[in-house]
């Protein structure tokens, strides 16, 4: 009974970082004097610290023994309890684990050539970072989201704290990193076409480590998808990847910014959705049209991916599952600026996909969520699900499902 409690409070102050003894004592039905004993054995052991009437939880100051022994006491069947969960939005959960950038958005009337310097016409400070984007884009289509990230100790780190507590991402993990600084990109938009030019230093987002990752399998588990980038390590987006797979989570991967280590990683894969040029490093394939997407698709499918979604920009996006292909327009938009544009089209999918909506509604619903955010200034800027139903409303867009043997 003892060792059940002491895992039911680590779970609470991972969850909430700091609990008093009284209301410990209420959550898990026993004497305020039981609950003293419990936080003085833990402390003992180093999992926890106390404080004035209650205990606290530093994860990042936890040592390798302490971090493993935690990882024990949540490996076991508390995991599966669930914890004031009776929000129907709860049952539709995505798990984002990926990057927090602050975001320098220059606006220009064209690129600037080789040494070239021109006059911006606008200058935005925003939010960034394709993990922070895709999470932010999950909970605005109507899901509940958990973010996995990892910033500085720098003065973009209480930004990004701010930020995210304020956002509409329901719930979060931001670890620390004494070492890097918190992520940046440089972001210069052409403001006629509203086409980008983005440079990122990653800092922390590649810092988290697998063992970070581990500690959060509670919220992990709890999720009907997995939606992942790479702008985290790879050690990182194993671990995630095969905590997915002990869990039977399906797993979604945007390959972007574009790297090997894909080819790693795209074995384990339900979902993966690349954009045109990601489609073709990917496939080893030129694509120049939807004909093309679909020979490419197909050769990354043989890859061991479950279903392959390349977005191919004003021409919609195609699928394929291994037995049909789906292509869906893309709806019209006035185009301001495309950065995140592939963000908010793999977290409106990830989300409807969570709600179990079928592939087919899911494609259009993550069209029409994307044209809308690249009707905004800022790549975190995200539609609300209502405006996304209003766009499907107003234009019945035809999709197309053609059989492979077609």
């Amino acid at each position: 009974m003892k060792v059940e409690r002491h895992r039911e409070i680590i779970w609470w102050l991972k969850r909430q970082g700091v609990a008093k003894v009284a209301w410990l004592a209420t959550q898990l039905g026993v004497t305020p004097e039981t609950i003293r004993a419990d936080l003085n054995e833990l402390s003992d052991k180093g999992l926890i610290t106390r404080c004035h009437g209650g205990a606290v939880m530093e994860m990042n100051a936890l040592g390798d023994v302490a971090q493993e022994e935690i990882i024990r006491c949540l490996s076991h069947d508390i995991l599966s309890v669930d914890y004031g969960m009776e929000n129907e939005l709860m049952k539709t959960k995505v798990c984002v684990l990926g990057s927090f950038n602050v975001d320098m958005i220059s606006y220009l009337p064209r690129f600037p050539m080789p040494g070239e310097s021109l006059l911006t016409t606008q200058f935005l400070f925003s939010a960034g970072g394709k993990g922070s984007n895709q999470a932010l884009a999950v909970s605005r289509a109507g899901a509940y989201v958990h973010f996995i990230a990892k910033v500085g100790t720098d003065q973009f780190s209480s930004y990004a704290t701010d930020y995210i507590s304020s956002s509409g991402i329901q719930s979060s993990t931001l670890y620390q990193s004494e070492e890097h600084q918190t992520g940046t990109a440089l972001i210069f938009v052409e403001q006629a076409s509203g086409e980008n030019m983005i440079a990122i230093t990653p800092g922390a987002n590649m810092a988290i480590s697998a063992q970070e990752v581990r500690m959060q399998q509670d919220k992990i588990a709890q999720a009907n998808i997995i939606l992942l980038q790479l702008e985290t390590n790879k050690e990182a987006l194993r671990e995630i990847i095969a905590i997915g797979q002990e869990k039977s989570i399906p797993v979604m991967l945007n390959p972007a910014p574009y790297s090997d280590v894909v080819n790693e990683l795209i074995g384990q894969l339900d979902y993966l959705t690349p954009n045109q040029t990601e489609a073709s490093l990917i496939s080893g394939i030129d694509i120049t049209d939807e004909d093309s997407a679909r020979k490419a698709a197909e050769v990354i499918h043989r890859q061991g991916v479950g279903t392959v979604i390349i977005t191919l920009g004003l021409n919609g996006s195609v699928a394929f599952d291994g037995e049909n292909f789906i292509h869906t327009p893309a709806f019209p938009a006035v185009v301001k600026n495309t950065a995140g544009a592939g963000d908010a089209f793999s977290g409106s999918l990830a989300a409807a996909l969570a709600k179990g909506e079928p592939l087919k509604y899911a494609l259009c619903y993550a069209s029409a969520f994307a044209s809308l955010a690249v009707e905004t200034n800022s790549a975190s800027d995200m539609p609300e699900d209502a405006a996304v139903m209003g766009r499907i409303a107003q234009n019945r867009l035809a999709q197309r499902v053609t059989a492979v043997s077609a």
